[in-house]
């Protein structure tokens, strides 16, 4: 066996593309000054309980775990830098106050299936707490597409969603946590006749497997998601509500890049398992993969509410040109001029 091997799902980044990524994190870092967003480095090692008080399951399953030689204690390598940000407003911040942070830095996660083949992704991203209005919600929409647009000239497509009105639905039946989690992953999937199969087998309302037999047909166009809402109002009111909300805060991301495709998709069950709300999405042209997810959540120990969202820039990396070259030339790494 080589001892120069890398594990799967880690790899090294090469000059000519650090050399790229440089460049990018500082246009984007000075995006998010502009903005009033505050860049915070946290750190890659922390106690295990510390990145995981969002209680999110699948988030502590992407989670290295190791032992503090000093304390005893367990340590985690962190998987998300959001729980970090929560921590961050929690410790150093008046709970009442609106803040504004965002970072560039690297993640660390067990799985390389829901990080598009890397273990170590790269994440540039942005977090508002405290503060809920449609307003804000739309400032983070659309600083991740001004963030995106940084990376690519593809042609952006924008996916809405609402977490809450498919919590909603499967929280009106009695589900145990791996019946909810099966649910969510054929929803995730799109594929109604597997959802029939499975819920044949357990016991719910007719009324109840109707309804989420045909909740994949909730993305599209409004007009496709709106036949459904009668059927949906009637296992909780308030449905209807978060359906209008996404579309109002479509309209006001819409208005600011009218070049991005903005789709609704209430099937989109992506990122981790602590959001609760409004989620969204960013792909670009001829890539079924995101390439930016974001949410709103709670916060730590209060009831305080955050949104954000971060970009996978490694995956980025690997899928676009680089506009400055840098090329080795007689053991000297140079940058390489138009007229070379």
């Amino acid at each position: 066996m080589n001892k120069w091997i890398l594990p799967e799902g880690i790899e090294d980044i090469l000059p000519e593309q650090a050399y790229w990524l440089e460049i990018k994190r500082r246009e984007v870092v000075d995006i998010f000054l502009s903005y009033g967003y505050g860049l915070v480095i946290p750190p890659l090692i922390e106690y295990h309980d510390s990145l995981l008080t969002s209680r999110s399951v699948d988030l502590d399953l992407q989670t290295f775990k190791l032992i503090d030689q000093e304390t005893g204690r367990q340590l985690g390598l962190r998987a998300d830098i959001t729980s970090q940000i929560s921590r961050i407003h929690s410790t150093y911040s008046n709970n009442e106050e609106v803040n504004r942070y965002c970072y560039f830095d690297h993640v660390v996660r067990t799985q390389n299936k829901e990080s598009k083949g890397s273990r170590i992704p790269i994440q540039a991203g942005a977090e508002l707490i405290g503060a809920s209005d449609i307003k804000n919600e739309a400032e983070l929409v659309i600083l991740m597409l001004d963030v995106v647009k940084k990376f690519t000239v593809k042609k952006i497509f924008l996916d809405l969603g609402h977490v809450g009105i498919f919590q909603k639905l499967i929280d009106s039946a009695n589900l145990n946590y791996e019946q909810k989690k099966r649910i969510k992953d054929l929803v995730k999937s799109k594929s109604s006749s597997e959802i029939k199969k499975y819920l044949n087998n357990i016991d719910v309302s007719n009324d109840f497997k109707e309804c989420i037999s045909s909740f994949p047909m909730m993305h599209g166009s409004i007009k496709n998601i709106r036949k459904n809402l009668d059927q949906l109002k009637s296992f909780n009111i308030d449905i209807e509500k978060d359906i209008d909300y996404i579309i109002n805060l479509g309209n006001l991301v819409g208005a600011e890049h009218d070049n991005v495709q903005i789709k609704y998709d209430f099937c989109e069950l992506q990122g981790f398992d602590y959001e609760n709300d409004i989620i969204f999405s960013a792909y670009i042209e001829n890539d079924s993969e995101e390439v930016a997810l974001g949410g709103k959540y709670d916060c730590l120990e209060n009831n305080t509410s955050g949104i954000g969202f971060s970009v996978d820039v490694r995956y980025l990396l690997k899928n676009q040109p680089v506009e400055k070259k840098l090329i080795n030339k007689s053991g000297k790494w140079i940058v390489e001029s138009d007229n070379e």
